[in-house]
């Protein structure tokens, strides 16, 4: 599952410089120096908790790990730490439904129905495709407001999900736009077991995550000791200073829409196995990464998603939930291959985002939007509205600050600065005014 609006681009607050195309030096040492600075940097301004790794081809550019996997026991996070990965999972539903297509076991266009011919909606299973649950066009909705409702125990076979989304009207008509749907991912997940007579989790271990060696990931229950598995954790609204685990707004046990566990070298692992072709062909791997519809900066293609940074393509997909967030790009033309997972508060996730396409590909117009939501909060927090809004005003043509404003201020008042959280707020309602 991922948490849209928590999702986004990130860098330390540092000195506002607008920016033009440029990327670091390719000297390993230059941008192990440069990354390593900004992970100082976002243990100071949000409490960053998480492991990175960048890789060139085999060899490990770069690779850091802070913060803890659990709180109460003070364990620490390690290179080999299973993080929660959130809709980064969806790419292996989508890679293994390309790859039934591509052996002719799936039509991408046919309807549904042909796969489910039970499932309890035929009318909704007769107008949508696989194409149009891979991305995201389908007009299937989500789940999290109906399972909020019930025991996360109750969710722990993909067919448990099903009864969430049946009855749920299309949202729109199939193929139109781009609707975020968690649920089309669980229809995705039950076509695999359909025709392959396998669970889900137990055909993506065999096909994908046993040939690749990929060890530290899985979809496994809450309840199960996993050994070295990080729990997630959100700054507490009430009492400044206090963490909360989320265990209890988490999902039971990962699936076919995500919210499984992985380490970032097996992820590193998984995307430079797909662009070498040892899980889907060439044609196929294009046909996915090619983005269809817009999401953000990035474009969501089959599953997957395509990011162009000053002429750089990056091949890829984020996730992230409360105390979650990751990533794991390929950066086609560079050579590189980067993952992140954090467990901690979303704003640790941002500044790590922004801060290392900014040393691979260069400033752009979105890590300079950053910048200035940054550098607008802090100016309120620790001056004034108005100068924040002399901020604002000064602004370069053509940029809006990125929408920081309640994170900051939420982190503010876990400070205890209950007054630069209000300041922050203020600022946020002149520049983004409500509907």
């Amino acid at each position: 599952m991922t948490r849209r609006g928590m999702m986004g681009a990130t860098a330390g607050l540092g000195v506002l410089s607008w920016g033009g195309p440029g990327r670091a030096e390719d000297d390993g040492g230059s941008i192990a120096a440069r990354m390593d600075a900004a992970v100082e940097q976002a243990i100071i301004d949000a409490d960053f908790s998480g492991a990175l790794m960048l890789k060139r081809g085999d060899q490990v550019v770069y690779q850091r790990v802070v913060g803890q996997a659990e709180r109460v026991f003070g364990a620490a996070n390690r290179i080999d730490t299973r993080f929660n990965v959130a809709s980064i999972g969806k790419m292996f539903t989508a890679t293994a439904v390309l790859r039934l297509a591509e052996q002719g076991r799936v039509d991408l266009d046919a309807p549904v129905l042909r796969y489910l011919p039970d499932y309890p909606a035929p009318a909704i299973a007769g107008q949508i495709t696989a194409r149009q649950m891979l991305s995201h066009s389908s007009g299937v909705g989500n789940y999290w407001e109906a399972i909020a409702q019930k025991p996360s125990q109750a969710f722990v076979e993909t067919r448990d999900f099903l009864p969430l989304i049946a009855d749920q009207p299309l949202e729109f008509t199939p193929g139109a736009r781009l609707g975020y749907s968690n649920g089309g991912y669980v229809i995705l997940g039950l076509i695999v077991e359909a025709l392959t007579g396998e669970a889900y989790a137990d055909h993506i271990r065999r096909t994908i995550f046993e040939p690749l060696g990929m060890s530290g990931s899985g979809d496994w229950p809450l309840d199960l000791v996993v050994p070295n598995r990080a729990d997630g954790y959100t700054r507490d609204n009430a009492v400044p200073g206090a963490w909360r685990n989320n265990l209890f707004v988490n999902q039971f046990r990962g699936g076919p829409a995500g919210g499984g566990y992985s380490t970032i070298e097996d992820l590193t692992t998984f995307v430079t196995a797909l662009g070498d072709g040892r899980l889907l062909s060439p044609q196929m791997y294009a046909t996915a990464t090619t983005g269809l519809f817009d999401l953000g900066r990035a474009r969501y293609g089959l599953g997957f998603m395509e990011e162009t940074i000053n002429g750089h393509r990056m091949v890829g997909n984020t996730g992230g939930h409360f105390g979650i967030a990751g990533e794991v790009w390929r950066y086609e033309d560079l050579g590189y291959t980067f993952a992140m997972l954090t467990n901690g508060e979303v704003d640790g996730y941002w500044s790590m985002n922004i801060a290392v396409k900014d040393i691979l590909c260069g400033p752009s117009p979105a890590s300079d939007a950053w910048r200035l939501g940054m550098a607008m909060t802090a100016t309120a927090r620790d001056d004034s509205v108005a100068a924040a809004r002399a901020l604002f005003d000064a602004r370069p043509e053509g940029i809006q600050p990125r929408s920081v404003f309640e994170v900051e201020a939420a982190k503010a008042r876990h400070r205890g600065n209950p007054e630069g959280a209000e300041r922050i707020m203020q600022i946020a309602a002149i520049v983004e005014p409500p509907a």
